[in-house]
């Protein structure tokens, strides 16, 4: 039975003080229904759209199949612990990365010492001594700039493209920006750049022969190729089959607690419960509780689906823009991904982040992107298949907002509400696995520290 089919259960759900409601099916509710499963409880799932997977969702037009989402997971990803056999759906592929660079040529993403070692020899020198002075003379300041700065020089920062990069992607300035975005969204230009892989790193460069192209080719396994319904399916049936029930196409509409019994208001009516696990954006969770907002931003994104002539070869599955030019961040590249002699025509989808308060604009999105793309030679014969407006995807974490967010995560544990995931707590989670994790561990100390009418397991 196809999730988005499934109907809102008739039977009168249990006790209340039996029953836990999780707010959201992406793969943090997901998750969230497994562990309160495995401890015994009565769980009900709630979720405005019409099937699982959350902000992770795939489209069929025509004859190509587009997403939005990360669609990579590794070979242990704890994503294929949620039904049985959910591994072998996904196919197995390298995961090619390359970046477009500053002076428009094709490079490993996301840094390789090779590319620095490019440069003359008198700027080569300048930049080596820069960051060296900045790993002595700077000193972190809480922002984003200063501390991808002190880990590699203000030269090398801009000359990778990689201060161009996250610029594009919150819309303001690094200076601007927590740097608590570099360890959480950055991790491997945080391992690359600690002092000891940046040593080892250099050596290799300087001493290894062999081609820096043939590197960068990562085993992974990707969605089924019939699209994510085909990977999400699985797990909500799953999870009925052990007693869950999903309630889809319900939305949140207020939250509030009378004694030790939650009412959740929905646009079907009114569901009761125990406990609540919530795992949708924290402001819309705060505001079904509290009618106001958080004043946490979120950063929505414009997905372009496009298909095109010709490709340039070297691009890889995924390209990332580091150039200065250009609004947009990433292009996956599903005729690679997913080879298919019958579909002529390479297609892949562009990912664009919105700034604060602006529309979603495909048209004029697609023409910004048709023109960087064709004037750096990288497609020709481009044409827009479709898109998509994903709403909260990043959360915007400039400089303080940390304590906004244990404030307002505070108030909501004060209000009784367990909050859970990527979007649940306001977290930078790029992996599947990480939100999983994340849940798991968040669910453990809330059991270990639950009174036995709530969470005892």
């Amino acid at each position: 039975m196809h999730s988005r089919d499934l109907p809102v259960s008739e039977r009168p759900l249990p006790a209340p003080a039996e029953t836990v409601i999780v707010l959201g099916a992406g793969v943090a509710g997901l998750a969230a229904a497994t562990h309160l499963l495995d401890a015994g409880h009565d769980v009900l799932v709630l979720d405005q759209q019409n099937r699982a997977g959350g902000t992770h969702r795939s489209r069929q037009i025509g004859a190509y199949t587009f997403d939005v989402g990360s669609i990579f997971y590794e070979e242990t990803a704890r994503i294929f612990d949620l039904a049985p056999s959910l591994r072998e759906l996904c196919p197995k592929v390298s995961s090619i990365q390359r970046r477009i660079a500053p002076d428009g040529s094709v490079l490993l993403y996301p840094i390789e010492p090779r590319d620095l070692l490019r440069q003359s020899a008198p700027r080569l020198a300048a930049s080596v001594l820069d960051l060296l002075a900045s790993r002595l003379r700077l000193t972190p300041d809480g922002s984003l700039d200063t501390l991808c700065r002190k880990r590699l020089g203000s030269r090398f920062f801009a000359d990778t493209g990689l201060e161009h990069y996250v610029t594009r992607f919150h819309h303001v300035c690094p200076s601007e920006i927590d740097e608590e975005f570099f360890f959480r969204r950055m991790a491997i230009i945080e391992r690359f750049s600690r002092t000891s892989n940046l040593a080892r790193s250099a050596a290799r460069a300087i001493f290894s022969q062999k081609s820096h192209h043939s590197a960068q080719h990562w085993p992974m396994r990707v969605r089924p190729r019939q699209g994510f319904d085909a990977l999400f399916d699985p797990i909500v049936r799953h999870l009925v089959s052990r007693g869950a029930t999903f309630a889809f196409g319900e939305r949140l509409l207020s939250l509030r607690k009378e004694g030790p019994i939650f009412k959740v208001q929905t646009d079907h009516g009114t569901r009761t419960a125990g406990v609540v696990v919530s795992t949708v954006p924290l402001d819309t969770l705060h505001r079904a509780l509290f009618s106001q907002s958080s004043n946490l931003n979120s950063l929505d994104m414009t997905t372009l689906y496009i298909s095109a002539d010709w490709l340039r070869p070297d691009t890889g599955n995924v390209l990332f823009n580091f150039h200065a030019d250009g609004a947009w961040k990433r292009a996956t590249i599903y005729s690679r991904l997913y080879p298919d002699p019958a579909i002529a025509r390479p297609y892949f989808s562009v990912e664009t982040t919105l700034a604060p308060g602006s529309g979603h604009d495909s048209q004029s999105t697609f023409e910004a992107f048709r023109s960087h793309a064709e004037q750096l030679g990288l497609a020709r014969g481009l044409r827009l298949e479709g898109h998509d407006h994903v709403e909260s995807c990043y959360p915007l974490y400039r400089i303080g907002a940390r304590k906004t967010v244990d404030a307002v995560l505070e108030r909501i544990a004060q209000a009784g509400v367990i909050t859970v995931g990527r979007q649940g707590r306001f977290e930078y989670l790029p992996t599947s696995t990480g939100v999983i994790a994340q849940v798991s561990r968040h669910l453990g100390m809330a059991q270990a520290a639950a009174r036995p009418s709530e969470l005892a397991a």
